[in-house]
């Protein structure tokens, strides 16, 4: 009788708990809340975009032909037909203004034609140029006659820095913010003999996150 009376009290106990706990939690009214600060972080990778232009053709306009005056030329003929005397043409008494038609080197500019986007520790990148294996001679053959115009001294600029090695700006992910460049080159037509196109020259552009 002892065991059941205790068995009989335990249940009791545990069934009125459980209907105050019940009766404890309807009770309440109106709304609750509650709030906890939550610290975000983001770690951001190493990343960068480098648009470019993988072909480039450079057309080349079209000079004025002209009849350059030299000067007086006098000399003596004899009744051979035979001449003697009088001026020669060459390079020390030839007009010699210093454009790019008349010394047979130009530097080409060509601006906005590479960008760069992305992340980086420093928010900077370095953009190198040079020029590719094999890439120095522009040629153009025509039966025997081989045409070359060399190219040089390339190098890459953000309208700031110029160099064959820059460090520039690396804005973001956005295309907005991107950074422009442009590329800078030399162009020798001292052994060009031919018109028409010219094909073989090559550059190579590198972007790195620094």
């Amino acid at each position: 009788m002892l065991y059941k009376r205790l068995v009989s009290f335990g249940a009791a106990v545990l069934f009125t708990a459980l209907i105050t706990a019940t009766s404890a939690a309807i009770a309440q009214d109106g709304q609750q809340s509650t709030s906890g600060k939550v610290q975000v972080t983001a770690n951001v990778p190493k990343f960068i975009v480098l648009h470019y232009y993988s072909s480039l053709t450079l057309n080349f306009e079209q000079p004025t032909s002209a009849a350059l005056d030299q000067g007086d030329n006098t000399m003596s003929v004899s009744w051979t037909g035979t001449t003697s005397g009088g001026g020669e043409l060459s390079e020390a008494n030839l007009m010699t203004a210093k454009t790019g038609l008349e010394t047979g080197v130009i530097t080409v500019t060509i601006p906005k034609i590479w960008a760069v986007r992305g992340f980086s520790d420093s928010g900077n990148a370095e953009v190198s140029v040079s020029i590719s294996d094999g890439g120095d001679k522009l040629t153009r053959k025509n039966n025997t006659v081989e045409s070359v115009i060399e190219m040089s001294n390339v190098v890459v600029s953000d309208g700031v820095t110029t160099g064959s090695t820059i460090k520039t700006n690396l804005g973001g992910i956005s295309k907005s913010s991107t950074t422009p460049g442009g590329v800078q080159l030399d162009l020798d037509f001292r052994q060009t003999k031919l018109s028409g196109s010219h094909s073989g020259g090559g550059y190579t552009i590198t972007a790195s996150t620094i």
